[in-house]
């Protein structure tokens, strides 16, 4: 069944007004919310116009409403509260992160905002406003006594649509489903029920105009565009401990009429949408047998358009998919997603309820990450940039959790396939109706707008450390510091692109260190590397400069090459110099933790067995290891990082 335009006409009443004021700035989306109640509505013979107040700055949101009310003249007011905050630490610590992303801190309060959205609205119309969304039924109880709307909508709006007129008219309110409503001085809810995807198409005209509205047209239909959802399931029968979402959508795993599927896609593919998100949860919840089907449907879908429309969604690596099943899925212009891995540590897997293992995460990510690499190389195709995610900083990890995760990681090569590497370090806190979620809550604290609050209030961001590695390193600063290192340096080669080398050359080759003898062609390498101007006044060539500068180190190392070899060999790392390429930072940083503390105590061991004055062949070669393969030497680190 198709749903026709929602929109009510210039100089009608429109049924319901949906605003929202939850957009996440750091990556803003188009209220899925938006399509699917409107469809709902449209369903129920009801009209709605929509607005999300992401672009609308604050001093102008009283004038803009006055306006959306005045055009649409509303029976009811719906908000959309998505999420009551980022669920990401970085986004509200006091101070920067070390390794998060960039994010103004301190700056996204949906909650706050949908209060003062709510305020606004008081002040402008006795219209009744009604609250739902994903965040809000995370948390309805309390957000009804916060907020203090006149309505709210626990999960899916579908009875409260249909039965709009009572509701309007306070009639049978503890009849209908997911409603919300006062009673007295409290809040009453009606029966909660959790419904299946539509079996009806959600996307029209109007929504794909609001789509390039919010978006522009390039990020639609250009070359690098914003997915666009598509429910094509609902519901997850897992209880993964950090997650939210059986609790909001049920337990049971519903899958939508695929031919439904297939025509919203369509609409939005014959009007130049260029990639779809599928959603939601992961779409081989026991088998992966849907996302096969789905592959054929959108090969169908592509064959002879000019520009094939890529699609994504999530994948659990368990159920697995063998190599040519990916390269089926490549052909069908399938985009991997994976949420967070956990850890590579299947103790720690089994803690966080997770329906998968090491083996399994393991073996999806390096089968990807070599069939995807092969398609793009045989079709003449870039390789995109790539991030490792990982959610090391779960509840239950402990540095036995670490340590085999990056044990892993360096057995397979995975740190040097990825540019950068992104460590979730403490758990987002939600209370799901049977006490805290995680080990971590019993130190989880909570932020405002103005810092740390007295008290745990779950309404606001509420984050708890791993309990374990606090305990390792002494506060979540240092967790922090700590994973930081960990991104650049083992999961990613992110490090390599801090690497300094004019810096370095000009740090260690002080006066006199050039005294031994040096091959020919050593004082035209340092200029090059140091970038300084030739003899006849032009920069010389820097290309490489990493490269010159262990060319550099090399040639000065090649004066005293047994001195050279006997430190590697007495320090922990035999054969390193001549061959520093069979070495990774997680070699170097091991074999070197092993015997010292720190690199003062490294340096001052080999300068102890540099022998005779003035051979600084060794010291300089060790320098150069050492910082090219970002070593830190502490003790404190050095459980975390290479316990057995």
């Amino acid at each position: 069944m198709s749903v026709e335009s929602s929109t009510a006409g210039p100089g009608t009443s429109t049924d319901v007004l949906l605003i929202s004021a939850s957009n996440y700035p750091a990556l803003p989306i188009y209220p899925y919310a938006f399509v699917q109640v409107s469809a709902v509505a449209a369903r129920n013979g009801l009209t709605t116009e929509r607005l999300d107040l992401l672009r609308t700055p604050k001093h102008r949101w009283k004038e803009v409403l006055r306006q959306a009310l005045d055009r649409t003249s509303p029976r009811i007011i719906g908000i959309h509260l998505r999420q009551v905050d980022s669920i990401f630490i970085w986004n509200y610590a006091e101070n920067p992160l070390p390794g998060a992303p960039e994010v103004v801190r301190n700056s996204y309060w949906p909650v706050d905002d949908t209060e003062e959205l709510m305020s606004l609205l008081r002040s402008l119309t006795d219209v009744p406003v009604m609250v739902g969304g994903f965040g809000f039924s995370t948390q309805a109880q309390a957000l009804m006594k916060r907020l203090r709307p006149d309505f709210g909508v626990v999960g899916e709006p579908d009875h409260v649509m249909a039965c709009l007129d009572d509701v309007l008219a306070h009639r049978k309110l503890g009849e209908i489903a997911n409603l919300a409503y006062p009673s007295g001085d409290e809040y009453a809810f009606g029966p909660r029920v959790f419904l299946p995807p539509a079996d009806h198409t959600e996307y029209t005209e109007a929504i794909l105009d609001d789509l390039l509205a919010f978006y522009g047209a390039d990020r639609i239909t250009g070359p690098v565009s914003a997915h666009v959802p598509v429910e094509i399931q609902r519901g997850c029968p897992y209880r993964c401990y950090f997650c939210t979402e059986p609790v909001v959508k049920g337990r049971q795993h519903r899958i939508r009429d695929l031919d439904v599927v297939m025509s919203d896609i369509t609409f939005l593919a014959d009007r130049g949408v260029s990639r779809i998100w599928l959603v939601c949860s992961e779409i081989n919840i026991g088998s992966n047998a849907l996302l096969l089907e789905m592959a054929e449907r959108m090969r169908r879908l592509n064959r002879g358009r000019d520009r094939p429309v890529g699609w994504t969604c999530y994948l659990l690596p368990n159920p697995a998919l063998d190599r040519d099943e990916i390269r089926m899925l490549l052909d069908a212009h399938f985009e991997p997603s994976w949420n967070q891995f956990a850890s590579y540590h299947d103790d720690n897997l089994k803690q966080t309820r997770v329906p998968y293992r090491a083996r399994h995460a393991v073996q999806a990510q390096l089968y990807w990450l070599e069939e995807e690499e092969k398609y793009r190389r045989e079709h003449g195709q870039p390789l995109p940039s790539r991030r490792l995610d990982m959610f090391l900083g779960n509840s239950y990890a402990t540095a036995e959790t670490v340590s085999a995760t990056l044990r892993t990681v360096n057995e397979l090569g995975l740190g040097e396939r990825f540019d950068d590497s992104l460590i979730t370090r403490a758990t987002r806190v939600f209370d799901l109706g049977d006490g805290a979620i995680g080990e971590s809550a019993e130190s989880a604290y909570s932020v405002g707008p103005l810092g740390r609050l007295d008290e745990i209030d779950l309404l606001y961001p509420t984050f708890g450390y791993p309990p374990s590695l606090v305990g390792e390193l002494g506060s979540n600063r240092a967790v922090d510091e700590f994973f930081a290192y960990v991104e650049e340096t083992f999961l990613s080669r992110a490090f390599r692109a801090t690497r300094d080398w004019p810096a370095f050359m000009t740090r260690v080759l002080s006066a006199g260190t050039l005294v031994p003898p040096v091959a020919d062609g050593a004082e035209a390498l340092l200029r090059r590397v140091l970038a300084t101007p030739s003899a006849d006044g032009d920069a010389e060539d820097t290309a490489a400069p990493g490269d010159l500068a262990l060319t550099l180190v090399e040639l000065i190392a090649g004066t005293r090459p047994e001195r050279t070899h006997a430190v590697f060999q007495a320090i922990g790392l035999p054969g390193y110099w001549e061959d520093p390429s069979r070495w990774s930072p997680y070699d170097v940083c091991s074999a070197l933790g092993q015997r010292y503390d720190s690199i003062a105590d490294l340096m001052r061991a080999v300068d102890d067995m540099a022998g005779t004055e003035g051979d600084t062949a060794p010291q300089l070669a060790v320098e150069y290891c050492v910082y090219a393969n970002n070593v830190v030497l502490r003790p404190d680190y050095a459980r975390l990082l290479f316990s057995a």
